[in-house]
């Protein structure tokens, strides 16, 4: 016979087993944290190899209790969002129009930022030599979720994503804020810098030069410049002295650290949840 003891004590273990197990299903099925992007001020390139476009955009989180997304998590334009495709074809003519249903916003496992991808094959009739994408003001994403869960939690995230919220953030993301300018500028050497292997110096600094014009120096404050110029300068420094780490790599790192630091001052402010 098996002492009542025992009995008692496996019983606990396994009510545990569950509450714990039943706990980590629920954390794991809550949706990510609904997403702004930060205007890009100019149409930022997007790198194009075997049939899609992708590149890299500055984001926020608009809601600290939420999970931050995984790898992979898909997201969708909210509302009335909408972004600009420019398109240069191989004659040097030059079209805009709106990306709406062209474009996937995909998470790479934190809240700073996504990856915008495009297939060129919805663009062929373009001939297309080129392609950018413009990120205007107050444009939010939110997860796509799951059949079943989505329809309340949707509705929810709809209204943080094109509400008072994403209003106040512009304060800190997109009027005139030094860390927000200096990401800006980051974001755009990203783009710029080939996604694969090394860059030689001397296209380093071109590149630089290519990403901050004395147009959009005018619009941008400059501590801001000052900023990004001391995180590419220390960057281009790791690639001279052969670091591991990457050129793009580094930039990356220090945008998502700058804008983390940025988000949590928003978050402070009570306009994040």
């Amino acid at each position: 016979m098996i002492p009542r003891m025992t009995v008692l004590a496996t019983a606990a273990i396994f009510t545990l087993s569950i509450a714990a197990a039943s706990a980590a299903s629920a954390a794991s099925s809550e949706a990510p944290q609904v997403l702004g992007l930060i205007a890009s001020k100019r149409p930022a390139p997007l790198n194009c190899v075997d049939g899609t476009c992708t590149g890299f955009f500055s984001a926020f989180c608009m809601q600290e209790k939420r999970p931050k997304p995984t790898a992979g998590q898909q997201y969708d334009l909210a509302g009335a969002g909408d972004l600009t495709l420019v398109v240069q074809d191989v004659d040097g003519g030059t079209t805009r129009f709106s990306a709406a249903g062209l474009l996937e916003f995909t998470s790479e496992g934190e809240y700073t930022s996504v990856r915008v991808s495009l297939q060129t094959r919805r663009l062929a009739s373009l001939n297309p030599k080129s392609i950018s994408v413009l990120v205007p003001r107050h444009v939010a994403l939110v997860p796509r979720l799951p059949e079943g869960v989505a329809n309340a939690t949707h509705e929810q995230d709809l209204e943080i994503a094109t509400g008072p919220r994403r209003f106040a953030a512009e304060g800190f993301f997109e009027h005139s804020n030094p860390r927000a300018d200096a990401a800006v500028i980051m974001t755009r050497l990203i783009n710029l810098l080939p996604p694969q292997g090394t860059t030689p110096t001397k296209v380093r600094h071109q590149i630089w030069n290519k990403s901050i014009d004395n147009t959009l120096i005018r619009e941008l404050t400059p501590e801001g410049v000052e900023t990004a110029r001391d995180t590419y300068d220390r960057c281009n420094h790791y690639a001279d002295k052969g670091y591991k780490v990457r050129l793009r790599g580094c930039l990356s790192k220090s945008h998502d650290e700058l804008l983390k630091s940025l988000n949590k001052d928003y978050w402070e402010s009570d306009a994040g949840l």
